[in-house]
Order: C-alpha cells, then structure tokens, then sequence
C-alpha cells in the first residue's frame, strides 16, 4: 500500500504539470488565433468584395507605366486682350495599358488639333494660379480621354503632366 501512495504521488505533480502545459499551450493558440482574427478584421478581412457583397468590379491588374510625349511643345497665341502673349506647354500622358498608348500615338493630329483649341482659349490670369494650372491638367486629360473613348479601345488615361509651361 505504501508504493501505491508512493507511486501516486510521484505521478500527481506529472500530471498538474500536464495540465499546466495544455491550458498554456491552449491560450497561447487563443492569443494568436485572437490576433491573427483582429488583424484581419482591422486590415482586410472586412472587404465586402472577396465576400462578392458588392457591385464594383475587381481591380484589373495594371502593366508598366507609359508615357507618350505629345511632341513638339505646344505654342498658342492667347487672346488679343490678354497681356501675355503665347503659351508653350510641353506634355506628357501616361496610361498602364499598352493598348491606349498605341491609341494615343495613332491619333496624335487629332488629340493635337483639340488640345491647341484648348490651350487657344485660356487667359494667362487663370493660368498664374495654381489651381488654374491644375484645372487646364484636368480639361486636358479629359480631352484626350474624350478622343481614345470616341476613335480608339475605350482604354484609361491615367493623367497628363506638363513638362514645360511657359508663358510670355
């Protein structure tokens, strides 16, 4: 009887010592498991669209960047009112798909020719501010936009950078 009591209670503190390590090791994988949940929940895992929960499209994987410089620098005459003279803009526009970039240098003359009446029209008062420059930026994307949407595959341009501005 006495090896009996030995032997349990040589095995009582083993098995303690079991229990000790399974409840460790079961809130270890608690904490990672709770914060593997909140990261995604904070970083991702609320994106309604890996859920199909929205309408939007996925985003379309995007190829290299391509500039297509509109050479030569643009030169208009501004209007006869006007203090200043001429305009010179230098562009640029980029576009991530190779297709439009084709586009935009097929139709070159015509995007040319729409972004001379463009620039013709401007008055340098408008075009001192920053916000001037900013909005012809826009006027001139959306009129290349409008010629690739109308002439060409219906592709995105990303933007239009001047390069050059100068005006005299």
């Amino acid at each position: 009887m006495a090896e009996e009591a030995q032997q349990a209670d040589a095995e009582a503190p083993a098995g303690g010592g079991k229990k000790k390590l399974i409840f460790i090791a079961l809130g270890v994988l608690l904490l990672i498991g709770g914060s593997v949940g909140g990261t995604l929940m904070i970083v991702g895992g609320g994106d309604e669209t890996a859920e199909g929960g929205t309408d939007e499209p996925a985003e379309v994987a995007r190829g290299p960047a391509s500039y297509v410089d509109l050479k030569p620098p643009f030169t208009v005459n501004l209007a006869p009112e006007d203090p200043v003279a001429f305009l010179q803009v230098s562009l640029q526009v980029l576009t991530f798909d190779e297709d439009v970039a084709k586009e935009v240098e097929k139709h070159k003359p015509l995007i040319r020719n729409n972004l001379v009446v463009l620039f013709g029209k401007q008055k340098s008062a408008e075009l001192r501010a920053a916000d001037g420059k900013e909005r012809l930026q826009q006027t001139a994307r959306e009129t290349v936009q409008s010629v690739i949407d109308k002439h060409g595959s219906g592709g995105q341009i990303d933007n239009v950078f001047f390069t050059s501005f100068v005006m005299q």
